[in-house]
């Protein structure tokens, strides 16, 4: 838990770092990824959601402008991973995680939609960079996972009582 409240603030730090929207926001979503990894969900969840809105501290009106979409990709990438958890969410946490981006991208092309947003010209790369920063993460949460299962013991397997049955005579 403790690990967890340091990567949270961490989140924090990165919401408030006057730095572009986007090395912010792939930094808040790569840190709620490593909360997932060493605390669980509700570190990442924590870290995803409640972090980014510490980023209106910093008056930013390009981070006002692109938190739901912010918000909103990072609550799908943490529920992509949670739901598929395992090797399923390499395909669909970073799947998920994209949507909203995807969908602002071209329904701000839209006439009916047209809002100017401060992506810089580089929608794409945005997209891009989130992308995989999504997948390092699930990947980073699927390693730290199995390296935590192998260092386990085996309990009631015969190989861990010596070669005996737990509970057998000697």
């Amino acid at each position: 838990m403790v690990v967890g409240l340091f990567l949270f603030l961490a989140a924090v730090l990165c919401a408030v770092v006057p730095l572009p929207p986007v090395v912010r926001s792939a930094a808040i979503l790569f840190l709620s990824y490593a909360a997932f990894s060493f605390s669980g969900f509700g570190a990442a969840l924590l870290a995803g959601l409640v972090a980014p809105a510490a980023g209106l501290l910093a008056g930013d009106a390009d981070w006002l402008v692109m938190l739901p979409i912010i918000l909103s990709s990072n609550l799908l990438a943490l529920l992509g991973l949670d739901l598929g958890w395992r090797y399923a969410a390499v395909v669909i946490s970073p799947v998920v995680q994209a949507a909203p981006q995807l969908v602002s991208i071209v329904l701000s092309r839209k006439e009916l939609f047209l809002v100017d947003l401060p992506w810089d010209g580089g929608a794409s790369s945005w997209l891009l960079l989130h992308l995989l920063v999504s997948l390092f993460g699930v990947l980073l949460a699927l390693f730290f996972d199995r390296r935590a299962q192998r260092r386990m013991p085996a309990a009631g397997l015969p190989e861990a009582a010596g070669g005996q049955e737990p509970g057998a005579a000697a």
